[in-house]
């Protein structure tokens, strides 16, 4: 019994009358696959040879579409076997009976041929309608080979006064372009759609087969994995019994997954059975998003017109779930293809695809996706394609993906051979650009493998610094190959460059090894001696040998700050984004008082930096500018410099953090802000830089001496100390512990122990010669040393950074000399008192440019490399003011206006005040 066929029963009764009365009918019986549309076609054929019609059927079968008269062979030989014809008939019976084996002639006797057959057919089934009507029942019109078709549209159009029907399936997306089934069609008489069940009619058809007693939500889910399909239905409930998935547990949740898996059988049967579907399917899966229908049909080997019957028959075959439209049904289809497809077969499709996107000219990229699901790379192209792809994909900023196609072509790649150091190179260079803690052991690995030791050094010198430093594996291979190297040849300028680079490597690994700390200066010397134009290497190597020099502090500041400027006049300020320079020589020019050196070079960095949105790299340079006011003592505008820079990091890495982090601890010990130490201090990481541990060791101590835990303090300070002396790093700039410890010692009354650390530490001021360095020195010796001696000593503190240097040490020196000069009564005492700290004061909270700390300069001024304090006397000397003038306003002594006047001529080489207010870029009158 039919569900829900009702109407359509009654349609098919009523067609079959007709032809009994001698009115030729054609049915049409439409549906998608699944609906029923066989059932009510073979109910129309138990309908008439239940009422004496000769009843004929036959069905299109996919592998036999090719065949010709396939179908119309399995109609007629029955009748012909039996002998049961007319002998006119039998004996002009065409070379349909011969059989597939014998499709006849071609050409124009084929036409010939064919049309003789069409002939016969009509005189054949007219003559048997005379004397009964005769049922031709077709099921499908989408599987019927063409000159079936063919014969099937002669008929459709001369059933017209015969007692005969014609019933076909045309099933939905199947055929729909052919014309031969348009033209049968649309000759219909009687029309029959088979629709799916509705949810009544699903949950009878499921009670029938699984019993009472099944819920409602049992019936909704097979109605809505099924559709109402009647065929589908039936398989359902079959499999579900045979599974025990009903009564009494109906398991609903495992229903869905047997819907999804009868889902994929479905396709897979189909697949046998229809090897165009297949190439089709397969050639798509494979393709993925590549899969144009030009390749799909190039890697398939199809026609355009096989590609579009391939997709009706997946329409037609397997129905798309409902809302899913063709390109999700398209890709639903391949992801069963490519479960099923087993290894071997999988492999070898996927190399056709990658040949075939290479022929057809496709990228690097798209050329090496198929490779990645090959199982087993064998071909040197292929692992040159998996590279290409590296790069392409590294170039357009996708390194993950990189990393994927470099790791895919190791897997297969001999364990010692040089492609395979190749590959691991450029691994390690592409995880750089995730910043993967793996990177070093690739770089390791490679140049282990490389078998030229030029070419190991060009790996190895290629290796960032921060990855040197921070693996000891990598520091012991850079030094290692450099030994390897030697010393090259005169006029070997690849080994020069190779042994440069190495060369700096290693000392950026070993900036805390005290030897190569203490021979920088002699290198930089022997540098000098062989000057030519400075390559990547040697500016490079330069950075590394400034900067250790500089925390050795064992040469004079200003051949240090000449050997930076040198530096920095040679190196781009786009290498900003990836050099030394913004890390190493920024705490150079802070030690040797030259800010005003790095202006330019950073100003042309930031807007590098701001180009490329580089937030890590613009918090860097904020970083440096705070350096810099802060060496010029500008504290209030060095912290909003180390705020913004922080600011800038965002959820940066600690190492990301490090040289804002640098810049507010400076600010944080210049004016023993208890507050900014514990705000830098709370979850901190353990310190690997040294120049952090340094940092982090005065913090705390500063904190244990703001809390009166003067023991604490001093442990902290000495720890401090002990590990930057054993690296060598003595500058008197960098050596707040020192400072600390001579007034700890001092504050305990161990006087011994405090004139002992404060003589230490001016010697190495000394040495050094820096104002700022040797101002703080002197004002420490002085703080430490009673009476006449210790003011005086004072009094050259203050000397000393009245016109250059420190404004903040001189606010220092000057509160300082003042207190000891009203301790003992001396009339100047007072006056000098306020002003260091109304200096103090000033530069503590105005930001750049407010008040007369931190005066706006010119940008004649900026470039000619003024300091602050000379800005300001330049400035009232432009606009007419007398030294003496100056001298009151600004609170400070003549002898200093002088210094300041003959340094502001010779830096803007001028003569005389005549020419300052052009120079300085300013009307006389302001």
């Amino acid at each position: 019994m039919l569900l829900e066929r009702e109407q359509e029963l009654s349609v098919l009764n009523e067609a079959v009358a007709e032809a009994r009365a001698g009115t030729g009918v054609l049915v049409v019986v439409e549906g998608g696959a699944g609906a029923g549309t066989t059932a009510l076609l073979n109910r129309l054929a138990e309908r008439a040879t239940a009422t004496g019609a000769l009843v004929l059927r036959s069905g299109g079968i996919p592998a036999e579409r090719t065949v010709p008269f396939g179908v119309l062979r399995r109609l007629v030989l029955p009748l012909v076997a039996e002998r049961d014809l007319p002998a006119p008939l039998l004996t002009a019976v065409p070379p349909i009976a011969a059989g597939p084996d014998h499709p006849g002639p071609d050409g124009e006797a084929g036409a010939v041929v064919r049309a003789d057959t069409l002939h016969w057919l009509h005189i054949l089934f007219a003559g048997l309608s005379a004397e009964r009507s005769v049922v031709l029942a077709v099921d499908d019109l989408g599987w019927v080979d063409d000159d079936s078709l063919e014969a099937l549209a002669h008929l459709a159009a001369r059933l017209d006064g015969l007692r005969m029907l014609l019933a076909v399936v045309r099933k939905d997306g199947l055929g729909t372009r052919d014309p031969l089934v348009g033209e049968i069609t649309a000759a219909a008489t009687h029309r029959v759609r088979a629709c799916g069940l509705s949810r009544r009619g699903t949950a009878a058809l499921v009670t029938r087969h699984l019993g009472d007693g099944c819920p409602e939500e049992f019936r909704r889910t097979c109605h809505d994995i099924t559709g109402g399909r009647p065929k589908d239905l039936r398989v359902l409930c079959d499999r579900a019994r045979l599974r025990r998935l009903g009564a009494p547990h109906w398991h609903t949740q495992r229903l869905r997954g047997l819907g999804e898996s009868l889902r994929r059988e479905r396709l897979l049967s189909m697949l046998r059975r229809e090897p165009v579907l297949d190439a089709f399917l397969k050639a798509t899966a494979v393709l993925a998003d590549q899969a144009t229908d030009d390749l799909v049909a190039r890697l398939a080997g199809l026609t355009g017109q096989q590609c579009a019957y391939a997709r009706e028959v997946l329409t037609h075959t397997w129905p798309p779930e409902p809302g899913r439209d063709r390109a999700a049904h398209t890709r639903a289809a391949c992801a069963v293809v490519l479960q099923a497809m087993g290894d071997e077969e999988s492999s070898r499709r996927h190399r056709q695809a990658s040949a075939v996107l290479d022929a057809c000219g496709a990228g690097p990229e798209e050329v090496a996706l198929p490779l990645l699901h090959v199982d087993r790379l064998g071909d040197p192209w292929e692992i040159h394609q998996l590279r290409a792809a590296a790069a392409a994909a590294r170039r357009r900023g996708a390194p993950e993906t990189a990393v994927r196609y470099l790791g895919r072509a190791l897997v297969d790649v001999p364990a010692g051979s040089h492609v395979r150091a190749e590959l691991l190179y450029e691994l390690g260079v592409t995880e750089l650009d995730l910043e993967s803690p793996v990177a070093g052991r690739h770089f390791v690995q490679a140049a282990r493998l490389m078998p030229r030791l030029r070419r190991r050094a060009e790996v190895v010198s290629s290796t960032p610094m921060d990855i040197v430093r921070s693996d000891p594996e990598v520091a012991a291979l850079v030094r290692e190959t450099a030994a390897g190297l030697g010393t090259p040849r005169e006029g070997d300028r690849q080994g020069s460059y190779l042994a440069m680079r190495l060369e700096a490597r290693a000392r950026y690994a070993g900036l805390e090894d005290p030897g190569l700390v203490t021979s920088a200066t002699r290198r930089l010397l022997d540098l000098d001696e062989q000057r030519h134009v400075a390559s990547a290497a040697e500016r490079e190597l330069r950075t590394v040998l400034v900067f250790s020099a500089a925390m050795g502090g064992q040469c004079d500041h200003r051949t240090v700050a000449g050997m930076a400027r040198q530096v920095l006049e040679e190196e781009p300020a786009h290498s900003a984004l990836s050099g030394l320079a913004l890390e190493l020589l920024p705490p150079v020019l802070y030690c040797t008082d030259s800010p005003q050196i790095v202006a330019s070079w950073l100003a042309a960095a930031r807007l590098h930096a701001a180009q490329e949105g580089n937030a890590t790299t613009l918090s860097r340079i904020e970083a440096v500018q705070g350096l810099a006011l802060l060496s010029r003592g500008e504290v209030g505008a060095a912290r909003e410099c180390g705020v913004r820079a922080l600011a800038l990091t965002g959820g940066g890495t600690p190492r990301d953090r490090v040289h804002a982090t640098l810049v507010q601890g400076h600010v944080a010990l210049a004016v023993s802000d208890a507050a900014l130490a514990e705000r830098l201090l709370e979850g901190a990481e353990p310190a690997a830089d040294l120049r952090m541990f340094a940092l982090f060791g005065a913090l705390k101590g500063m904190l244990a001496e703001d809390r009166g835990n003067l023991p604490v303090a001093l442990a902290h300070y000495l720890d401090c100390g002990r590990v930057l002396e054993r690296a060598g790093w003595v500058n008197p700039a960098f050596a707040h512990w020192q400072v600390r410890v001579a007034l700890i010692h001092h504050r305990a009354a161990r006087t011994a122990d405090a004139l002992a650390a404060a003589r230490t530490h001016h010697e190495r001021a000394l040495a050094w010669g820096a104002p700022t360095a040797l101002s703080r020195a002197l004002r420490l010796l002085g703080m430490v040393t009673e009476g006449t001696p210790g003011i005086e000593l004072l009094r050259q503190a203050v000397d000393i950074v009245e016109t250059e240097g420190s404004r903040l040490e001189l606010a220092h020196s000057l509160t300082e000399l003042g207190r000891r000069l009203r301790r003992e009564s001396l009339p100047e005492g007072d006056r000098l008192f306020r002003r260091g700290r109304r200096l103090a004061a000033e530069l503590a909270n105005a930001p750049v440019g407010a008040g007369t700390g931190s005066p706006a300069r010119t940008e004649q001024a900026l470039t000619a490399g003024l300091t602050p304090a000379e800005t300001r006397v330049a400035e009232r000397a432009a606009r007419g003011l007398s030294n003496r003038e100056i001298a009151e306003e600004l609170e400070t002594s003549l002898r200093a206006v002088e210094r300041h006047l003959t340094s502001s001529y010779r830096k803007f080489r001028i003569t005389g005040r005549e020419q300052l207010a052009h120079a300085m870029g300013m009307d006389a009158t302001r």
